[in-house]
């Protein structure tokens, strides 16, 4: 069963969803034009639910949580990384393991001091940046790619971007509708940090937790560049790992394959 409560965030409202029980917690955190839906292979999972207290969230402007209207700067990923200790507080959580998918791994990037209890990281479709591996250098999101941070492009554009990076045609259904209920305000934001280069060094941040990070992409990615990370020290068993079948929405594209490697990181971490 999934339960469903709001907790209150810098003045809005952020729906959250939990599943499973055990002092143990697996925390989800989905992608830019997203929700926490991306994450229900996961929280329905029997396997995972009977070991650990599952938590996902909608990220502000997005899914059923509330929106900035006054003060945009809050969708920036550094504002929304502070949500992680409200739910480690609201849950009260000990030990617990990160999970993120896409722009998710940006915003555990920018929590710039660890926070206690974590025993391990999971990088799903990373898009972790700092000044060498900036958005530009790791990202090919093809000729329609301004719709990440576009307020409103035009169907065929969404479309077409999409296509080029998700050809199941439920997921991309999914979230051609996602992203039209996102806040678009929360896309323009994502451009202006950008742009700004209002990030900090999130490989640097996320090596600081000085815990194992399983990095996983699926095999047809075509989003991100998948060899980018192929170095990073904080590798857990000093690899990346890529799933058959799925492309940039792995987490519902190859949700048999992504629980049973999220289960052996769990299993590996949580001792």
């Amino acid at each position: 069963m999934i339960k469903n409560q709001v907790i209150d965030f810098n003045g809005i409202s952020v729906a959250t969803k939990d599943s499973g029980s055990g002092k143990d917690a697996i925390i989800f955190i989905h992608g830019s034009c997203m929700n926490s839906d991306a994450w229900l292979p996961q929280l329905k999972s029997d396997a995972l639910r009977k070991k650990y207290r599952l938590i996902a969230f909608d990220l502000p402007g997005n899914g059923q949580s509330g929106r900035y209207q006054n003060n945009p700067r809050n969708y920036r990923p550094g504002k929304i990384a502070l949500f992680v200790s409200v739910v480690l507080k609201k849950y009260a959580i000990e030990r617990f393991l990160l999970v993120g998918l896409s722009y998710g791994t940006n915003i555990i990037g920018e929590i710039q001091k660890p926070l206690p209890g974590c025993v391990g990281i999971m990088l799903a479709s990373p898009c972790i940046i700092n000044d060498f591996f900036t958005p530009e250098t790791i990202l090919t999101p093809g000729p329609n790619g301004h719709v990440i941070v576009a307020e409103n492009p035009s169907d065929q554009e969404l479309f077409e971007y999409i296509f080029m990076h998700e050809k199941n045609q439920e997921i991309l259904e999914e979230y051609i509708q996602t992203y039209r209920a996102t806040d678009p305000v929360f896309r323009q934001e994502l451009g202006k940090a950008i742009f700004e280069r209002d990030f900090t060094d999130e490989l640097k941040n996320i090596k600081k937790w000085d815990v194992p990070v399983c990095v996983v992409f699926g095999k047809d990615e075509t989003l991100i560049k998948t060899d980018y990370l192929n170095d990073y020290d904080a590798l857990w068993n000093q690899k990346v790992y890529l799933i058959e079948n799925a492309g940039h929405f792995i987490s519902k594209a190859a949700p048999v394959d992504f629980n049973k490697l999220l289960l052996s990181f769990a299993s590996d971490v949580f001792k």
